[in-house]
């Protein structure tokens, strides 16, 4: 049974684990971070043999097969630069450096390293991904992040730069590389809306309507039909109006998108957070095969994500 590694024990860390173990991992190892005690009670919690109170130790002990990056994202840019030597698959947390250029270093190592992107892997994210393949669309990405409000030596936007740019990568992923055309911002209660255009027709806006009372959304339209991810766990396809006749409870006629057809990403049986297993499961074939998962995020696809991300958080 191959044994895998993993540095952090924070509140990722344990979706790692149930992942790991239920594509046929051997998690024997676990470090938080330096000086930290946590990783001995996260063992303990966990049965994981062994705990390490030096993440640096443990990435360079090679007592493993395969190693999960999930701690604190300042520390994984050096923790990352030890475990490439190994050159030993590395799965990494997202967005892995807040500076693309710090990402880009490690290309030589592409072949050892993906970047948990997780949604990727969703049934949702594929049925989009099939919808934009099918021809251009006009595209809206809607993240309205949770931030907080300005304070000494913080933006505020953190949340943005380290969560939202998931949605930004999902964007990659389902419609492919695309560019920023421009940007605007919104004072008072502060928003920002960017337009965006692929070299496949797709154009678009990215929303970042933050601290509303809204979901995460993806929505493509291509007359007469719309595939929208709302949540981006939830794919749902519309084709034409159904018309509700007035009512007396509601007197006036109503237009309703009609839902064709759904496919979701909710955890199943297993009761694993969605796209785990499908990513700890490219980690196992990259073990076992050589070959990574086509759909896991490399690091050049990571470095655009960061670089969309500060583009759109910059002053």
């Amino acid at each position: 049974m191959p044994r895998v590694a993993l540095v952090g024990a924070g509140a990722i860390a344990p979706f790692h684990v149930a992942a790991l173990r239920a594509v046929g991992f051997q998690v024997e190892h676990v470090a938080g971070s330096n000086g930290s005690r946590r990783a001995e009670a996260f063992a303990a919690e966990h049965g994981i043999p062994q705990y390490w109170r030096k993440p640096t130790e443990l990435v360079e002990s090679e007592e493993w097969d395969a190693i999960v990056l999930a701690c604190a994202t300042e520390a994984l840019p050096e923790l990352l630069r030890c475990a490439v030597k190994t050159k030993r698959p590395c799965l990494v947390e997202k967005p892995l450096s807040f500076d693309s250029e710090t990402i880009l270093k490690f290309t030589s190592a592409e072949d050892h390293v993906r970047v948990a992107y997780n949604r990727r892997f969703y049934a949702a994210a594929a049925a989009a991904r099939s919808f934009a393949d099918d021809g251009p669309c006009l595209v809206r990405l809607e993240l309205p992040e949770t931030i907080q409000d300005h304070h000494e030596g913080n933006d505020g936007l953190r949340a943005v730069r380290e969560n939202s740019v998931h949605g930004l990568d999902l964007l990659q992923y389902v419609v492919g590389h695309y560019r920023l055309e421009s940007r605007l911002d919104v004072s008072g209660p502060r928003a920002r809306v960017a337009t965006f255009s692929t070299t496949h027709g797709h154009v678009g806006s990215i929303v970042l309507n933050w601290n509303v009372p809204a979901n995460f959304a993806l929505v493509l339209d291509r007359a007469p039909k719309r595939f929208e991810l709302r949540p981006f766990e939830m794919g749902s396809m519309y084709q034409g109006m159904e018309v509700i006749e007035p009512s007396a409870d509601m007197p006036v006629r109503r237009y309703v998108p009609k839902l064709a057809s759904q496919v979701t990403s909710f955890p199943g049986p297993d009761g694993l957070k969605p796209g785990f297993r499908e990513q700890a499961e490219s980690l196992l074939q990259r073990v076992r095969t050589g070959q990574w998962d086509p759909r896991s995020a490399t690091l050049q696809q990571a470095a655009f994500a960061v670089d969309v991300s500060r583009a759109l958080t910059s002053a």
